[in-house]
């Protein structure tokens, strides 16, 4: 059996002391801004002015997410800039809200100031139990793991998201993507009216794809081809420019990626993420031959749970994997993720996918 100490960074489980400890960061932020602000609440001005109790929580919850570094834990260093940034979009977020008008200035600085010096002094007391900047963290030998009572086996890698990452991230999957549907519900509407009027067949279509773990689940997609138009259920052609197969408003839903918009319930339904690898169909081929054929870390994308879009879509690497060098390019940046998923990340990809639509980039 291989050394773990020789595996790469993303198939070795991240765990340990210094794990732990980062993994507790987050929420003594928030306890550290929700308390010093309900202290704060008590000293209003002459005005009668105090702090507003959303303000607070509002505070509380975006400190726990911005000063959160799911890469390397967050050391001091990079703490400074994360709370300046913290700062200005709590500034923004106040004056978007009116409620600066209502903040009595001293409480308010006394109340950041003491929050944010809690906060830095935790991180240089653990200065010394969390890991630095770029580097890994390394188990030292295979982690032995009990299966019922006789099995033993040894664990090589884990689950890349846990504890306060896999939290938030369903939160924002459930909160987000509940938003999202409830906004684009008359939107869905009339694209399933389009889809009906111009050919005759189902609006939506829906594949066995390959999910988290491996498992097998159906993902929904708005119908873009022809019925038919793929008999073989155990070969898959690729997608193509100009493929004939695509209906006149497929084409149009491919440009702009609206046929990817019914996936919003498989997010619901807690098959797929807002952010992560996106899901193959089950019997895709490159080059006649399946991922793991070509790329022996493939399996590992199944990790984590797929998602609508990721990181490898917005570096250019959308569309069909016809060559073996498009496959390893879009495995790369999906291990990538894996590594370095993090709330903050997933918000930067979400902004870049708005962008990489408008530019309909490899959209056919």
């Amino acid at each position: 059996m291989n050394d773990p100490t020789s595996l790469p960074r993303w198939t070795t489980a991240t765990r340990g002391p210094a794990r732990r400890v980062r993994d507790l960061l987050p929420p003594c932020d928030f306890l550290m801004l929700l308390t010093t602000g309900y202290a704060a609440t008590w000293l209003p001005d002459a005005q009668g002015r105090s702090l507003p109790e959303a303000l607070v929580w509002t505070a509380a919850v975006l400190g726990a997410f911005m000063f959160d570094d799911a890469r390397t834990g967050t050391t001091w260093r990079r703490f400074l800039p994360r709370a300046l940034g913290f700062l200005a979009v709590l500034a923004l977020l106040g004056y978007a809200a009116r409620w600066l008008d209502q903040v009595p200035p001293v409480a308010c600085a006394a109340w950041l100031a003491l929050a944010l010096a809690a906060c830095a002094a935790l991180r240089l007391a653990l200065r010394g139990r969390l890991p630095a900047h770029g580097t890994a963290e390394v188990a030292p030998a295979p982690r032995i793991v009990r299966v019922g009572p006789c099995l033993r086996v040894t664990l090589l890698a884990d689950r890349p998201i846990k504890r306060w990452h896999a939290l938030t991230k369903a939160a924002m999957d459930y909160a987000l993507g509940g938003l999202a549907t409830l906004a684009l519900l008359p939107a869905l509407g009339a694209i399933a009216l389009a889809i009906k009027l111009d050919d005759p067949g189902p609006a939506l279509f829906k594949q066995r794809r390959h999910g988290y773990n491996n498992r097998e689940f159906e993902i929904w997609k708005f119908r873009t081809m022809r019925v038919g138009a793929n008999p073989s259920a155990d070969v898959l052609k690729q997608t193509e420019r100009g493929d004939p197969r695509i209906t006149r408003i497929g084409r149009f839903l491919r440009k702009w990626s609206l046929d990817e918009l019914p996936q919003l319930f498989n997010v619901l339904r807690g098959e797929m993420s807002l952010v992560g690898p996106r899901p193959h169909a089950v019997v895709m081929r490159t080059e006649n031959r399946l991922g793991e054929e070509i790329v022996a870390a493939y399996p590992h994308r199944h990790r984590v749970k797929p998602g609508i879009t990721g990181w490898a879509q917005v570096h250019g690497a959308r569309g069909a994997t016809d060559t073996e060098a498009q496959l390893r390019r879009r495995i790369e940046l999906d291990l990538h993720y894996i590594e370095h998923c993090s709330p903050l990340l997933d918000l930067q990809v979400l902004v870049l996918t708005c962008r990489e639509v408008l530019r309909a980039t490899n959209a056919f």
